[in-house]
């Protein structure tokens, strides 16, 4: 601020905005300040910072202007100028100014230079600043004609200058106008010196923006049409005057290419970076004066690059730093002493790329007679001298645009005598950078350096490259270099495939890291954005790229060569996983934990650069050069990697699971916003489809029925070309089943591994006592040492896959991708067109395949499956999961004749089961959406039913130990339905409608047998161990080996007791709870015999003589309740108490026996398990029971005497109901019906049978009751 007004703000932000142009729009706003007043000049002089610092927005511009430091000197009157302490804030995008308050001693210090002189003018006094104040508050006439008349007096002192501007008036050739301001414009030091005063060189103190904005006001241009002042001036003014408004449009032409190229004119702007010698410079001025623009940037581009190679303007402190310009780094220096200034000119041959303005410019021929300087820099110098050679040509690209849109939109109404011109010469001035860019680029200046050895410039780093990584090359300057070089193919070829070689290397060191590194991956994207004439020329170059799809060794190890070896490998190998970023995990979990926090930020960066992966993808495939490429990229990599869904796959010849992830979340990203009513639904079967399932093992169909199939229908259909579309959404398909599904299989075993490790130091440390003084303490201590050792190592790579693979973002992506596949799933299974959410049409029993649905691979369901698990364990993804996933679980657990494979629909069944409240308190929400559901109320009771049963065999050899887990998950969704009133009617409507529930309570009933004789076993075996162990001298009799034996026994049994009374508990529970409002299936004669054997023979165990054998110490550790399991055996007999139950009862003859009944009913009262009136009715059953039993001994001695055709072949028994069987043999309908309930096969000649395949014998029937009536008749008698 000058004189305390505010009138010259305005005028000092157009003076800025002159030099400095438009800003970009990455950096809008800058601040200019100095330091704080509290630091004082030292005595004689000094200096103080002030620097421009960029900001983002004009907010983080005020909160950090306090912390500025800069670099200029400043005297004491400017000090006194700069009183008002203030800070001058512009902005890069809109004509604003701002002044704000500054604490400090600081002031826009580049303002007051420039309304008082040059940098080099230090001395400046307030006077003459309140004088140039006074002179820009005039109007721009006023300023005019004080301009012209300072002109017409300087011209009428010196005749010779008048002279020779009335020469160029008169003849009009643009030589001499060249000539006379080429004079004008040579410095001090020029061997062409003209002894004429210069009438446009005004006092050293002026600073030369002030004079050219004010002679530009009042000057008339030399071609553009001039305006209505201007013509109204013209017409007026003398001869003279007008030559002198040519010469002064002509001297501020030149300073504005002067300010582009950033070269010292050494006339008026003397703060410019750059100086060339003066002979070169006067053939630069000839040629801007002709109007040959090609040939005056030649000159001067040329000399500048010269000056970069031989080192004059890099410091040798700065290597490797950054370019010429206003916007150069500290890496350039104006010393011209570190390297001998002896002219060089390069040798060999250089490109031509200069063509002769107007006709009369020729190609510039470079003389390779001089001979090179012996002092020349370094390999490492000559790098750094391209990258700051390079940042120059770039800056003055940047300063051409910024000088065309001030002159042609901020001062348009008073500069209109340049908007015509200035363009054009912009133009050539960017056209030129562009040209000598690409020589630079491809080291056709290398003879400017000397190089020992010049093979080592393959390995040098592109300087394009290295000045992106600085965010120094903007995207409209990589554009226009890429339209250019895309003149010639082989430049571009040969540019930008050393960039592309430099980020895959730089790529490929940063995989490694002890941080997530992502600048490549940023920068590749930057290019690959770029289009140019509608297209993505970098696309196309990556596609050509040698090591885009590399086959360089076998098929073997494919997979992981395109992992490793191919161009966009590194850029997809980004991961914190331990196997493939150990640094990572080394640095991070060092005491093997991990903040919540610092994993969601991990996190949130995986995030951001699969995002940013997600966009170079998105750029190949919408590139119509690049897409059929790409696409055959990715079908090659789940090609090779189909081996990674092995369960024991060698992971040496296989992508890494940070690989698959990665390029897992591109493609779920690609397909978010896919219709899926676009998509063909036979795509798997398509002749072209990009994809492979004939190896796969199907829903519903045999290998060489899918052949069958597959043939007919590609011989039958007229196939159409997939679309884009389809073929990205089948691949997502196929990337999650190599990607996301491996990786969680991969983490359950880690999880394993690690339990199974820990249990193993669990052990040896609670048996140091045994072995610490034994020949065995060595080899024990050294086990459990490697053990610890490992189980920290996998706790390191458990912290890395919480973040990499238990990351919410990744599960939730997957969960929605899952969404549509179930919608197209069900689609299918109707045979439907996809036409948006999925509504059923059918009920689920009536359900009948199509062909394309049997024909799907068995991962297609069972993927989902095994992911849902997955997250129910570790995460909560249950606001992801909506209806569509919802109905595709129900429709298949309700129509299991849908897959062959019953063990698909025994793992649906456990997704509803982990979704209870019981076992993930979470899933609330989602528990009560699933039963609330129109499948869950109609059809799932009675499907939950059949599957109990129909998994009693399923071919497997394992299917015995199967069906109970399966059946566990059952017991307790029934248990969880019947707290539901609709769902309980359900089950008691259920019982009541056929023979499906019978054998379903038979299942059941037989498990619950099974399983409790395994715990009360189990259980007799532990207290044996527990008593030996107790007693010190049994237990010392014995040897060590067999004392070991004995625990390793002890730990096992206790597992399986623990085991089988989970299972056991479920299954007492649920006849517990069935038993209250259903009682005729449980009284049938097919089942109430055994059920009453199996109550008797628990309640004995329980209350017998034996009772104290299941004793063991601390029974809650295995799950033993004697108590409440004997309460819920009392509580059944009480539910089924009828004269049926009771005869059953006495029926039993192996276990039924009146005193020890009682015993159990003075127990239960005793211990006051049930209340006296519950004892009571059990008191009363068991003397009902206890008649019936002494008439039965009675009736069995009056049957021993029956005829052996009247008793049943199995169970030796009188017949009552006989009937035939198939094969010819004769059984009781109740001992046949009972085994059918097992088995559905002859039990003598293992054929299929069925209850409506036997036959009622009649005839044997009344034989039988005339034989009965006959003996009692007779014994009477």
């Amino acid at each position: 601020e000058s004189g305390g007004t505010r009138s010259s703000l305005p005028r000092a932000r157009k003076e800025e905005e002159s030099v400095v142009g438009r800003r970009r729009q990455s950096k809008p706003f800058f601040v200019c300040a100095c330091v704080s007043r509290r630091r004082r000049r030292p005595e004689g002089g000094g200096t103080r910072d002030c620097r421009r610092v960029t900001f983002p927005t004009l907010a983080n511009a005020q909160r950090k202007k306090g912390k500025i430091a800069a670099n200029f000197s400043f005297s004491a009157a400017e000090r006194q100028i700069c009183a008002k302490q203030k800070v001058f804030v512009w902005s890069g995008h809109s004509q604003l100014c701002r002044c704000f308050e500054f604490p400090s001693f600081c002031v826009a210090l580049l303002c007051v230079r420039k309304l008082n002189g040059p940098k080099t003018a230090s001395k400046v006094e307030v006077p003459q600043a309140k004088r140039k104040q006074s002179e820009m508050e005039l109007t721009p006439e006023e300023i005019r004609a004080r301009r012209l008349r300072k002109l017409e007096t300087t011209a009428t002192a010196v005749v010779t200058t008048t002279a020779a501007a009335d020469q160029v008036s008169t003849s009009g050739s643009a030589d001499g106008m060249a000539k006379e301001s080429g004079e004008e414009g040579c410095s001090t030091k020029s061997t062409t010196t003209v002894d004429t005063p210069k009438p446009m060189l005004e006092s050293p103190t002026k600073p030369a923006t002030e004079s050219s904005s004010s002679n530009d006001k009042g000057l008339k241009p030399v071609e553009p049409s001039p305006t209505k002042m201007d013509e109204d001036a013209s017409s007026k003014a003398p001869p003279e005057d007008r030559t002198r408004d040519e010469a002064a449009t002509r001297e501020e032409l030149q300073q504005i290419v002067f300010r582009i190229m950033n070269i010292n004119s050494q006339i008026r702007y003397s703060e410019a970076r750059f100086s060339v010698e003066p002979a070169v410079l006067d053939s630069a001025l000839e040629a801007l004066e002709a109007r040959r623009y090609r040939e005056f940037c030649a000159e001067i581009v040329t000399e500048v690059i010269k000056e970069f190679y031989e080192g004059r303007l890099i410091d040798s402190s700065g290597v490797g730093g950054g370019g010429g310009g206003s916007g150069g780094g500290g890496g350039l220096s104006d010393s011209w002493s570190s390297i001998p200034s002896k002219k060089v000119k390069p040798i060999e041959e250089i490109e031509e790329v200069l063509e002769g303005g107007d006709g009369s410019g020729t190609a510039m021929e470079i003389d390779d007679t001089t001979p090179l300087c012996s002092s020349k820099p370094s390999m490492k110098a000559f790098s750094s001298n391209r990258v700051a050679a390079l940042d120059y040509l770039i800056n003055c690209y940047c300063r051409a645009n910024d000088e065309v849109y001030s002159y042609t939109k901020i001062k348009k109404s008073k500069k209109m005598y340049l908007v015509e011109i200035l363009p054009d010469v912009a133009a050539v001035i960017r056209q030129q950078a562009l040209k000598y860019a690409i020589l630079l680029t491809k080291n056709r200046f290398q003879n400017f350096a000397q190089i020992d050895d010049p093979a080592k410039l393959v390995l040098e780093k592109s300087p394009l490259l290295t000045l992106m990584y600085e965010n120094k090359v903007s995207s409209d300057f990589l554009a226009s270099l890429m339209a250019e070089a895309r003149k010639q193919e082989s430049d571009f070829d040969e540019i930008f495939t050393i960039v592309l070689d430099d980020l895959y290397v730089d790529m490929q060191n940063a995989i490694c890291n002890e941080n997530i590194i992502g600048d490549p991956l940023n920068r590749l994207k930057e290019l690959v954005e770029i289009k140019v004439e509608n297209t993505n020329p970098i696309c196309k170059l990556i596609v050509k790229h040698v090591v885009f799809l590399p086959r360089l060794t076998l098929d073997k190890y494919a997979a992981r060569e395109i992992s490793k070896v191919s161009f966009l490998a590194p850029f997809l190998s980004l991961s914190v996983l331990l196997d493939e970023n150990p640094k990572f995990a080394t640095h991070h979990f060092l005491d093997n934990a991990c903040d919540r926090t610092l994993s969601a930020s991990f996190q949130t960066l995986l995030g951001n650069t699969r995002k940013v992966l997600h966009q170079i993808f998105l750029s190949l495939l919408t590139n119509l050069d690049s897409r059929q490429e790409v696409l055959r990229y990715v079908s090659e990599i789940l090609r090779t990697n189909h081996k990674r869904i092995q369960y024991n796959a060698d992971d040496r010849f296989l992508a890494k699971d940070g690989f698959m992830l990665n390029f897992m979340s591109i493609l779920q990203l690609l397909s978010v916003k896919i219709n899926m009513s676009r998509i063909d639904p036979l795509y798997p079967h398509h002749p072209e489809a990009l994809i492979d399932i004939d190896d796969e093992t199907k829903l519903k169909c045999s290998s060489q029925e899918y052949t069958d199939w597959l043939e007919a229908t590609r011989a039958s259909r007229k196939w159409e070309s997939p679309k884009f579309v389809t073929h990205c959404w089948f691949l997502t398909l196929h990337a999650h089943h190599l990607g996301i599904i491996p990786a969680i299989q991969r983490y359950n075993k880690l999880l394993r591994a690690t339990k199974e490790l820990q249990r193993m130091v669990d052990e040896l440390n609670n048996s140091k006592a045994q072995w610490e003084n034994t020949p065995l303490a060595r080899r024990n201590k050294q086990v459990r040492d490697r053990c610890v050792n490992q189980i920290n190592k996998l706790s390191k790579a458990k912290l890395s896959c919480d973040i990499a693979i238990v990351d919410p973002n990744v599960l939730g992506a997957c969960t929605q991708f899952y969404s549509s596949v179930c919608e197209y799933v069900l689609y299918q299974i109707e045979n439907r067109p996809i036409e948006g959410p999925f509504v059923n049409k059918q009920p689920p029993m009536a359900l009948v395949p199509s062909e394309n649905f049997c024909a799907l691979p068995e991962w297609y369901i069972e993927d989902i499956a095994d992911f849902i698990l997955f997250c129910m364990q570790h995460s909560s993804i249950t606001d992801y999961v909506d209806n569509s996933i919802i109905t595709w679980i129900l429709t298949l657990v309700c129509a299991p004749h849908l897959i062959k494979n019953p063990y698909i629909t025994a793992k649906l069944i456990e997704v509803l089961f982990v979704t209870s409240p019981t076992i993930q308190t979470s899933s609330q929400r989602l528990y009560l959406q699933i039963i609330n559901h129109e499948l869950a109320q109609t059809a799932l009771v009675s499907a939950l039913m059949k599957f109990y049963t129909d998994i009693e065999t399923t071919g497997q050899s394992t299917e015995f130990y199967d069906k109970f887990t399966i059946r566990y998950h059952i017991s307790h969704l029934f248990k969880g339905l019947w707290d539901s009133v609709v769902h309980r009617q359900a089950i008691v409507n259920e019982s009541k409608s056929g023979k499906q529930f019978v054998k379903f309570v038979n299942f059941f009933l037989n498990d619950t047998t099974y399983l409790l004789d395994e715990c009360l076993e189990y259980l007799k075996r532990i207290h044996e161990t527990q008593v030996l162990m107790m007693d010190d001298a049994a237990w010392g009799e014995l040897g060590q080996e067999a004392q070991q034996s004995r625990q390793r026994q002890l730990v096992q049994d206790e597992r399986q007791c623990r085991s089988y009374l989970t299972l056991a508990r479920e299954t007492v529970d649920m006849f517990h709870y069935l038993t209250i409002d259903i009682k005729e299936p449980f009284l049938r004669p097919e089942l109430i015999d055994r059920l009453s054997s199996m109550l008797n023979y628990n309640l004995q165990q329980l209350c017998g003589p034996k009772c104290n054998d299941l004793r063991v110490r601390n029974p809650m550790k295995y799950g033993w309740e004697p108590r409440r399991l004997l309460g819920q055996l009392i509580d059944i007999y009480l539910h089924l108490s009828c004269d049926e139950f009771a005869a059953a009862l006495a029926a039993d003859e192996r276990s039924f026996e009146r005193h020890l009944f009682e015993d159990a009913a003075n127990r239960v009262e005793r211990i006051g398990i049930r209340t006296p009136m519950e004892v009571e009715e059990f008191r009363k059953l068991i003397q009902q029971a206890s008649e019936i039993f002494i008439q039965n001994q009675q009736n069995a001695d009056e049957f021993a005497e029956a005829p052996d055709d009247f008793k049943d072949p199995l169970m030796d028994t009188l017949m009552t109901d006989p009937v035939i069987l198939p094969s010819g043999t004769v059984m009781d309908r109740s001992i046949i019906t009972r085994h059918l309930l097992n088995s559905s096969t002859d039990p003598f000649n293992r054929q299929p049978l069925t209850e409506d395949m036997l036959k009622p014998d009649t005839e044997l029937k009344h034989r039988i009751e005339q034989w009965i009536k006959d003996y009692r008749a007779k014994k009477k008698q």
